[in-house]
């Protein structure tokens, strides 16, 4: 019982670093079409659910928050 508890460590712990890049970037609670870290969070998020690669997901989370940074420093 305590090693399937155990199984779930990881995730947990990446949870919990994880949710306050995405839903506090600022120190406040922030979920607008304005939190770029929650967009690509979303999107990296449903790439791994899909596909299970976890370089993959990586790479369309970090591609996504690159191209939204550079949009919005554009304008």
């Amino acid at each position: 019982m305590l090693q399937q508890a155990l199984r779930f460590v990881p995730v947990a712990v990446l949870s919990a670093l994880i949710a306050p890049a995405l839903f506090l970037p600022k120190g406040s609670l922030d979920l607008s079409v304005g939190n770029i870290r929650l967009i690509a969070g979303l999107l990296a998020i449903l790439v791994a659910w899909r596909t299970k690669n976890i370089l993959l997901t990586i790479v369309v989370g970090m591609a996504c928050l690159l191209i939204l940074q550079m949009l919005i420093s554009t304008h």
